[in-house]
């Protein structure tokens, strides 16, 4: 199994050590619809995306709120969770037939313990996290509706090739209806 060029490009040291390490990381199959992480269960391995499509969403009283998609080469876990040994905020599901990279936390743990050099690309990659998901919070609070899907399809128009547009509407902050009236009246123009 050849290393993921993400992986080893944002791990370097798993990079350097792939031949002896890639064992650590189980490759599984799931179709779509397939969760793999239940939002109040304790996240027990990270997921490395090698073919299809995950999203990280929570379950706000009833209403589904896509946080965020990870395709090919993305990595996506529960961090906080995975990381504190906490029940996650957080469900990860698969919206595609979808190929994965497991890594346990036994494995992650044998892996720090191995190459402690390994830490501060883990900092700098859960830093680089939350930085992304303060954005997304940000970007809901200052544009309207119609803004924050023009900016979508501006800078990841792969979202919306590949993704189901009800849950394009979750992650834009909006209804289906709406975000079908937006997209009509914006081909209008």
């Amino acid at each position: 199994m050849e290393i993921p060029a993400y992986l080893a490009q944002k791990f370097p040291t798993i990079g350097a050590h792939w031949p002896e390490l890639q064992a650590l990381f189980v490759a599984k199959k799931v179709l779509t619809g397939t969760t793999l992480l239940a939002e109040g269960d304790v996240a027990t391995e990270i997921f490395i995306v090698t073919q299809g499509g995950l999203r990280l969403w929570h379950n706000s009283d009833g209403k589904d709120i896509t946080l965020q998609f990870f395709f090919e080469n993305q990595l996506v876990s529960s961090f906080e969770s995975f990381y504190l040994g906490q029940p996650s905020g957080f469900s990860i599901e698969s919206f595609e037939d979808t190929q994965v990279l497991a890594l346990s936390k036994a494995a992650f743990d044998q892996i720090q313990r191995k190459y402690p050099t390994i830490q501060p690309a883990i900092t700098r990659f859960v830093c680089e996290r939350f930085i992304a998901y303060r954005n997304i919070f940000f970007d809901q609070l200052q544009y309207s509706p119609v803004e924050r899907y023009q900016q979508l399809a501006a800078d990841d128009p792969e979202i919306l090739a590949r993704v189901p547009l009800h849950l394009v509407a979750s992650y834009l902050g909006m209804t289906p209806v709406s975000l079908s009236r937006i997209r009509t009246r914006l081909k209008e123009q």
